[in-house]
């Protein structure tokens, strides 16, 4: 049984009136799964629905004839996503589900196309991502290449980050200054004022006290006449009532503490009508008192207004205004800093560029001589590959330069660009290659047409590689060649039916004999006893390795 790194399968691919399916439910197995059938029998029509569980394009004409709809869906095992599906409408927008909630096909594709890559007449697929010819190369960098790698990423973010903090502070120069007149004026304002905290009450007080001076003045002075002024004042009618009283005290104990209580009263008023007489010697109106009063008054309301509903809220609103007025202040300082930073970091993004850089173009020779060995096994003893290097026009968040894959099927011809050419066939068996050598980020791979135009060693060493890459992944193949089933932890047998007269296909995961006898068909076209023999023979070799 296959050991994984990642517990990572497609456990199950489900189909309904897809093409010419009714309906289909494939279990796959860990490791190698091989699907064998008679040309026309409906392989690629599975290879098809993955590639749909992945974002390709929908189209219509893939619903079954006579229906409305189709549904395809994949069901994982020991991933986030429990299931992914497309359903297919012929009228109306198809739509897209992970763990049946609805998603967006680019989101499908996100998540779902980080799980399976489908090699082979969507093998361009996963080359047109600009980032994948690097993704491959940087695992193929040493510790100490990859710790280079961290460490650019690290420093041109903050680059990036550092050059926007410095544009910010450029583009709002002018509003910085604009805003620091206006807090130095009313800093300024504020301070003039001298204001202290309970002023205000203090001050309306007075105001009251100046409005009513003559008031004030004559109704004390009335005041001070009615209690001490005068024979009939009340400090004189009091001293008579005490008089009179103490002499009744005299022939009744019971009018003495009365006549105490009216001696302590008579001291009161008398104290009274001397503090009444100390405020009138004391109190003085300077005529122009008020008006000074009233117009600081003024002032405390205009500035209330401005900056609060209080002395103590204007002061805060100061403080306030101090704080932001240093850190507008201190801004030039920072840009200056920032400038020094940036030219710092800058330097740094290109030493470690020009590093990593060195460590990629070391990496591609290795790349591309271990591609070309592998491919001249496969079947393609005239093509090349190599590694590109287009220099961006600023330093990238991965690097300063952008790899790309350069593919050449026959000699003499000029490399172009992997992506854009080759067939499908060739894209397959390039793809198993990188495969073999880089390894692939999806747990989960899928190769169609890896065995077109080629048969005898050829076939066999596409089987050895697919059946080594089927130990760190889940690996699906379709294949017409014996030698590449030959290998497989689980084959399946793809057949056309006829049901209620019409065709359909159907597929059947084959027992140790099925197997033997499908082996033996591939290899003669009939099952014979030579075949047969050939068939066991064909497995002991691939299980010997």
């Amino acid at each position: 049984m296959p050991t994984y790194t990642e517990d990572d399968v497609l456990t199950a691919l489900e189909l309904k009136d897809f093409a010419i399916v009714d309906e289909l439910r494939l279990e796959l197995a860990p490791g190698l799964n091989a699907l064998t059938g008679e040309t026309g029998a409906g392989k690629s029509i599975l290879i098809d629905a993955l590639a749909l569980l992945v974002g390709q394009r929908a189209d219509t004409g893939m619903v079954r004839a006579g229906c409305s709809v189709a549904l395809v869906q994949g069901v994982f095992e020991g991933v986030a996503i429990g299931s992914a599906a497309r359903r297919l409408q012929t009228e109306g927008r198809s739509s897209a589900r992970l763990d049946g909630e609805l998603v967006t096909v680019g989101e499908l594709a996100e998540r779902a196309g980080a799980l399976v890559a489908v090699h082979g007449q969507h093998a361009a697929q996963a080359l047109t991502h600009p980032e994948e010819p690097r993704r491959r190369l940087d695992r193929l960098l040493d510790p100490e290449q990859s710790k280079c790698l961290d460490d650019y990423r690290i420093v041109h973010a903050e680059f990036q980050r550092s050059v926007k903090s410095l544009g910010d502070l450029r583009n709002t120069a002018r509003e910085r200054e604009r805003r620091r007149d206006t807090l130095r004026f009313e800093i300024d304002e504020i301070d003039a004022a001298e204001l202290t905290a309970g002023e205000e009450a203090r001050l309306r007080e007075l105001a009251e006290s100046l409005r009513h001076a003559e008031r004030i003045v004559l109704g004390s002075a009335q005041a001070l006449t009615a209690l001490s002024d005068g024979e009939r004042s009340a400090l004189a009618l009091l001293d008579a009532a005490a008089r009179d009283l103490a002499n009744a005290a005299r022939h009744h104990p019971a009018l003495v503490t009365l006549a105490a209580e009216l001696h302590e009263a008579r001291a009161s008023v008398q104290a009274t009508s001397d503090e009444i007489e100390s405020f009138l010697a004391d109190f003085e109106v300077d005529p122009g008192e008020l008006d000074r009063v009233e117009e600081r008054l003024s002032r405390i309301e205009s500035l209330k207004r401005k900056y609060g509903e209080s002395i103590e809220a204007v002061l805060a609103y100061r403080s306030e205004a101090v704080t932001e007025l240093e850190r507008l202040e201190s801004a030039e300082l920072d840009a200056a800093s920032l400038e020094r930073k940036v030219a710092d970091l800058e330097q740094r993004v290109s030493v470690l560029g020009e590093s990593l850089s060195s460590a990629r173009r070391a990496a591609a020779l290795r790349l591309a001589g271990e591609v070309a060995k592998l491919l001249q096994g496969l079947g393609m003893p005239g093509a090349r590959f190599e590694v590109r290097f287009e220099r961006l026009p600023e330093p990238g968040p991965h690097g300063l330069e952008r790899p790309r894959f350069g593919f050449g099927a026959n000699p003499g011809e000029p490399l172009g660009d992997l992506a854009a050419i080759g067939s499908g066939g060739e894209l397959s068996r390039v793809m198993l290659a990188l495969d073999v050598v880089t390894g692939s980020e999806r747990p989960v791979l899928v190769f169609d047409e890896v065995d077109a135009g080629i048969g005898g060693q050829a076939a066999r060493a596409v089987g050895s590689l697919l059946k080594r890459l089927s130990r760190r992944h889940q690996v699906l193949v379709v294949t017409h060649l014996p030698q590449v089933a030959a290998f497989a932890d689980a084959q399946y047998f793809v057949e056309k039916r006829s049901k209620e007269g019409r065709t359909v296909t159907r597929v059947h995961r084959l027992e140790p004999h099925e197997r033997e006898q499908e082996l033996a068909r591939m290899l003669s076209g009939a099952v014979t006893d030579a075949s047969l023999r050939n068939a066991r023979e064909l497995v002991a070799e691939s299980e010997a390795g």
